[in-house]
C-alpha cells in the first residue's frame, strides 16, 4: 500500500475568534484545532466514523495537515542534497529508537533565524539559519535528537491543555520573525503560566536525556548536544533583545545543561574520532551557492587552497561551487584534485559520477557510481544519480532500476518515485507513468494531484486487475480523507 498510512482531514472548530490579522487567521484556526486535537481539550471533531479508515492515528492526520500549512507559509529548501542531509542523519536516530508507530518527515526552511521545531505526527523542521550556524553533523543529531523525542514522547499531547505559549510560539514561526511574529511569541512567554512552564521543564528534560542516549547509539559525538546548549544560551547572553527563536520555545537553563552532562558522564562512551571531512561543510556551501553567493564560495576556497594546496576538503568544495554554476569541466577537475588528495573523501566518488555525467564521460560516470555504491551501498543518492545517467545515455529499463532501487531506500520521498513516473512515460507505459506519478503527489500531500494521476492510472490499468484493484483502494482512501 502506501509508505504512511492515509488518514481523513482534520476539520477545525466553527467559529474560532479572530484575534490575528487577515493573512494569518486560517492557519491560526488551524493550529488551534492541532491543540485541541492533541491535548486534554474539550472540543471534540466531527463524528464521521464511515469516512475513518480503521487504526487511524490522530497525530498524524495533524501532521499531513501542519505540513500542507506549511507549504503555503513557508518557503522550504528542494535541494535533493541538503534534503537527504538532514533526512538521512533523522532516519539514522531513529534506527536506533525501536518501533515507530509513523513515518518521521524532515523539511528544511529557508529562514535565517536559528530554529528547528517538531509537530505531532512525525514532522520536523530545521531552518537554514540553524544549519549554518551549527559546527558539526554531530550538533545537529542533538538538536533532532530532541526533537524526535518530543514527537516519540507525544509531548503535545501530554501537556495538560492548549498551552497559549506554544500556540503563539508555533504561529511565530509561521510568520516568518516579521515583527507579528515576535509579538507573539513575547506575548505567549507572559500567558504561560507557572506549571506550565515547570512542565514544560519536565519535558525539555526528558528530550534532553533521551535525545543524547539515542545520538550516542546511533554513533554521534553526544558531547556535541551539550556544545549547541551552551552555544545557544551564551547568544541569550550576549544579545538578550534578539533571542533565537529556538530558546523561546526551547528554553536553556542550567538545570538542563547539568542534567545533559550528567547524561553524558553516565554514557562512559569512548569512540575514536573520525578523520573523514564533516560532510555539513559542503551542506552549508549548498546553502549559500543556493543564495547565488557563488563568487564569495569561490574566492573563500581558492584562498584556502593557496594556503594549503593539499587542502582536499577546499578541491571538492570548489568542484561543487563550479558544478552549481554549471562549469562542468572545472568542476570535474576540482573533483579528480580531492578525489587523488583524499580517496575516503565522503560522497566524492558520486560527485564525480554527476560531473562525469554532464561532460558526455559516461563510462567514466559509470566507474565513479560503482565505487561510490561499494562505498555506500544504502545511500539513496548513488541510485538516484546513477539513475540520471542510464536515464540521459536512454538507457530506460536500467534508469527505472535505479529508482525503483532509490525509492526502496527512502521510502516516503518523492523524487524517485516522481522519476520513476517520468521514466515510463518515455517509455510509453502510461499506466506505470500515471501510477508512479500519482504515488509522488500523495507522498507530497497533493491529493487532487493524485486523484487525477491514479484515476488516468487506472484506466489503463483496468478496474479488475490486482494492480486496478490496488489502485482502487488508494483512491478510496485518499477521497475518504478529503470529505
Amino acid at each position: 500500500m502506501i509508505p504512511g498510512q492515509l488518514l481523513y482531514p482534520l476539520l477545525p472548530p466553527q467559529g474560532t475568534p479572530s484575534i490575528i490579522s487577515p493573512m494569518s487567521r486560517r492557519l491560526f484556526g488551524f493550529l488551534l484545532s492541532v491543540y485541541f486535537l492533541a491535548g486534554c481539550g474539550s472540543y471534540q471533531p466531527p463524528k464521521t466514523p464511515s469516512l475513518q479508515p480503521i487504526g487511524e492515528d490522530p497525530e498524524v492526520r495533524i501532521s499531513r495537515e501542519f505540513r500542507r500549512e506549511a507549504k503555503k507559509s513557508l518557503k522550504l529548501v528542494q535541494n535533493i542534497e541538503v534534503e537527504r542531509y538532514v533526512n538521512q542523519l533523522g532516519q539514522r536516530l531513529l534506527s536506533v529508537m525501536g518501533p515507530r508507530p509513523f513515518e518521521y518527515l524532515f523539511f528544511v526552511v529557508e529562514n535565517s533565524q536559528l530554529n528547528a521545531f517538531a509537530v505531532p505526527g512525525g514532522s520536523i523542521y530545521v531552518h537554514t539559519g540553524l544549519l549554518e550556524r551549527i559546527r558539526s553533523t554531530d550538533e545537529l543529531a542533538g538538536v533532532l535528537g530532541h526533537e524526535i523525542i518530543h514527537v516519540k514522547g507525544h509531548h503535545m499531547s501530554r501537556m495538560s491543555g492548549p498551552d497559549p505559549s506554544s500556540l503563539l510560539a508555533l504561529l511565530g514561526l509561521f510568520l516568518g520573525g516579521s515583527s507579528q511574529a515576535q509579538a507573539a511569541l513575547a506575548l505567549g512567554q507572559a500567558l504561560a503560566l507557572t506549571r506550565q512552564l515547570s512542565y514544560s521543564r519536565q519535558l525539555e528534560q526528558e528530550a534532553d536525556t533521551l535525545g543524547v542516549k539515542y545520538m550516542a547509539e546511533a554513533g554521534y559525538e553526544p558531547k556535541a548536544a551539550l556544545v549547541f546548549l551552551k552555544i545557544i544560551d551564551q547568544e541569550r547572553v550576549l544579545n538578550p533583545i534578539e533571542v533565537p527563536p529556538y530558546l523561546m520555545t526551547h528554553p536553556v537553563s542550567q538545570e538542563r545543561i547539568a542534567n545533559v552532562e550528567g547524561v553524558i558522564r553516565s554514557l562512559d562512551l569512548k569512540r575514536p574520532k573520525s578523520e573523514l571531512p564533516d560532510p555539513l561543510k559542503k551542506i552549508q556551501t549548498i546553502l549559500r551557492l543556493e543564495r547565488r553567493e557563488s563568487d564569495a564560495v569561490i574566492a573563500e576556497y581558492e584562498k584556502q587552497l593557496s594556503q594549503n594546496p593539499e587542502s582536499s576538503e577546499a578541491m571538492h568544495l570548489l568542484g561543487v561551487a563550479h558544478y552549481y554554476n554549471g562549469r562542468w569541466a572545472k568542476a570535474r577537475d576540482y573533483y579528480e584534485r580531492a578525489k587523488a588528495a583524499n580517496p575516503k573523501s565522503p560522497g566524492i566518488d558520486r560527485d564525480l559520477g554527476r560531473g562525469y555525467t554532464q561532460l558526455g564521460e559516461f563510462r567514466l560516470a559509470h566507474l565513479a557510481f560503482e565505487r561510490a555504491l561499494a562505498a555506500e551501498p544504502n545511500q539513496t543518492l548513488n541510485y538516484l544519480f546513477q539513475g540520471e545517467l542510464y536515464d540521459k545515455e536512454l538507457k530506460l529499463p536500467e534508469a527505472v532500476d535505479a529508482y525503483l532501487r532509490a525509492a526502496k531506500l527512502s521510502p516516503a520521498w518523492a523524487v524517485p518515485v516522481r522519476r520513476l513516473g517520468e521514466v515510463y512515460g518515455k517509455m510509453n507505459r502510461l499506466g506505470d507513468a500515471y501510477y508512479y506519478l500519482g504515488r509522488s503527489h500523495l507522498l507530497s500531500d497533493e491529493d487532487e494531484m493524485a486523484i487525477a494521476a491514479l484515476e488516468r492510472a487506472l484506466k489503463y490499468a483496468g478496474t479488475t486487475t490486482p494492480r486496478g484493484e490496488i489502485i482502487k483502494e488508494e483512491l478510496d482512501v485518499i477521497r475518504a480523507r478529503k470529505r
